[in-house]
């Protein structure tokens, strides 16, 4: 049968998928890296220079819930591919707006890459579709670990190529992505991922497939409001605190350099626990692994509130990344267990909507948050915020042992 085969070799499929999720996050750092920057080459005012985020985080949420329907109409693999031609079309309007000082067409440019992001977001889902149900956690988190090598080599890469390039200003950074986004093709072309056509066909499933979602029931189903918590809560509180620490950073008297070093650490930190997380999932469950999550949380925002030293930044930043890995792979397997396989396309386009559009919220709001009022008050917010998403998962944990004692 096709989902055997396809389960025989899920450890090529996963290696693959982690190669594309390298591309797909070098491609990334690179934009957020210096689409601020270019933005503020080009705009007529600089209070203008983040509208491409904007855009950028625009593009991203609207194509959550479509891309994800594609998907169930015409495979992973088609849609893959179009999310890598849309990152190669985004760096081309980029390279063309810096030549020809356009910022509109900058703004756009951004919206093509939000929608490969937004596509690639479904690698860890298609990783537990080419794997054995026992390996579905550890396959999300070896996908997630390609962030690791993208976050050591981009930087390294970009500055290479922005001297080459020079005097041209950023074209390097632009040229790297298109490049990437090129060489995605390859592993996608590579994936022995099953069309929808082709996926076996289980008992009842045949009735399942004329079934409409109801949407009111879905979205009141306790499993669903904790998975979409900790995923949504963990970029929320993770975009908040990346997003603010380079102001913070330098408004604290260091480098541009100190800023961005402490960056890369925290990106580093949101990627290298992938090669154990999946396995501490298997071992202890989701809701563990989500409460440590936001543990460290808790521990990050301490830190920060508690001193403005360099110190305090990368600690807290590591800490912020490590508590995102793990509330963000626990919730992507614990997503799995809602769905019936014909609600599959519609809850994984939700759950993206609302976890992405959480973590645009947080990148609209940090940085006005932290000008406002500073940043130990964005801290004791994110504080405030992790107590609340302990206090949904705390109440699906009661639900939880209820039904299993229930069982018994």
């Amino acid at each position: 049968m096709v989902t055997d085969q396809i389960n025989q070799r899920f450890g090529r499929n996963v290696a693959l998928l982690g190669i594309a999720q390298v591309f797909l996050m070098a491609s990334t750092m690179t934009l957020l890296t210096f689409t601020a920057l270019v933005g503020q080459m080009l705009a007529a005012d600089p209070l203008w220079a983040t509208i491409p985020i904007v855009t950028h985080t625009i593009g991203l949420t609207i194509t959550t819930m479509p891309a994800s329907l594609l998907m169930k109409r015409y495979g992973r693999k088609a849609v893959f591919h179009l999310g890598a031609m849309s990152a190669s079309i985004s760096a081309i309007l980029v390279i063309i707006a810096i030549l020809y000082n356009h910022f509109a067409l900058l703004c756009l440019a951004t919206v093509f890459h939000g929608v490969y992001n937004a596509i690639g977001a479904y690698y860890r889902f298609a990783a537990v579709e080419v794997s054995p149900k026992q390996f579905n956690s550890k396959a999300i988190s070896y996908v997630l670990s390609g962030g690791i090598l993208a976050a050591l080599l981009a930087p390294y890469i970009n500055n290479y190529l922005n001297d080459y390039f020079a005097p041209i200003t950023f074209m390097g950074a632009f040229v790297m992505i298109l490049v990437a986004s090129l060489l995605a093709h390859i592993p996608i072309y590579l994936l022995q991922i099953p069309k929808p056509s082709q996926v076996d066909q289980g008992p009842g499933l045949e009735e399942e497939k004329n079934t409409k979602v109801n949407v009111k029931a879905l979205i009141r189903r306790p499993i669903f409001i904790c998975s979409v918590a900790n995923a949504g809560g963990g970029y929320l509180l993770m975009s908040m605190m990346m997003t603010a620490s380079p102001l913070a950073v330098v408004g604290c008297g260091f480098l541009v350099s100190d800023a961005a070093t402490v960056i890369q650490f925290h990106v580093v930190a949101m990627f290298a626990p992938a090669f154990f997380t999946g396995h501490l999932v298997n071992r202890f469950g989701s809701l563990p692994i989500m409460f440590s999550g936001m543990v460290i949380y808790i521990l990050a925002a301490m830190l920060a509130i508690q001193g403005i030293e360099l110190s305090n930044f990368y600690v807290s930043l590591v800490l912020a990344g490590v508590g995102w890995n793990f509330m963000f792979t626990a919730s992507t397997s614990l997503l799995t267990e809602v769905y019936k396989p014909s609600e599959k396309a519609f809850v994984q386009g939700l759950n993206d909507f609302f976890v992405f559009g959480m973590q645009g919220l947080a990148a609209l709001t940090s940085g006005l948050v932290y000008e406002l009022f500073g940043w130990t008050t964005l801290n004791i917010i994110v504080l405030i915020i992790t107590i609340v998403i302990f206090a949904i998962t705390s109440w699906y944990a009661m639900i939880r042992k209820k039904e299993t004692l229930a069982t018994i």
